[in-house]
């Protein structure tokens, strides 16, 4: 397809070579002159008419590339969401699991943490046992002497 410029100089010198017959016809009465001025006005009409035709189908391509670029954009947007969704997915999933192993640890801490209460509360148990056992030797030591 022909450039603008290109479609530009081309009608110019047609326009011109038109002219150029008309006025040529007119001159040697082969033609009248309000049949040239209908002539001349049909070819403009027509000219004009051909610009607007270029006009539109230019402009129709570039809607076309325009409309393909948005569906592209609108793909990558889909891809973009559907990749998102996947990584919301996971992210669903590892949050559960890191709230399930927080309890599980929270559940072995108080395990721990009773354990050694246990421990503790025993071993208070056992000192009071050893301490009586330690006053009762000491009686019978005192009540030899």
């Amino acid at each position: 397809m022909f450039s603008p410029r290109r479609l530009a100089a081309t009608a110019a010198i047609l326009g011109v070579l038109a002219v150029a017959v008309l006025v040529l016809l007119v001159l040697t009465d082969l033609l009248t002159l309000g049949a040239a001025a209908a002539s001349g006005a049909f070819a403009v009409t027509l000219a004009g008419l051909a610009v607007l035709v270029l006009t539109v189908r230019r402009l129709d391509g570039k809607a076309q590339r325009i409309d393909l670029r948005a569906k592209k954009h609108e793909a990558e947007l889909a891809k973009t969401a559907t990749a998102l969704k996947r990584v919301e997915g996971r992210l669903d999933r590892l949050t559960e699991a890191i709230e399930q192993s927080a309890t599980r640890r929270e559940e072995d801490l108080g395990a721990i943490l009773a354990s050694l209460g246990e421990d503790r509360v025993n071993a208070m148990t056992r000192a009071r046992e050893v301490e009586e056992l330690r006053e009762e030797v000491r009686a019978l030591a005192k009540d030899r002497v």
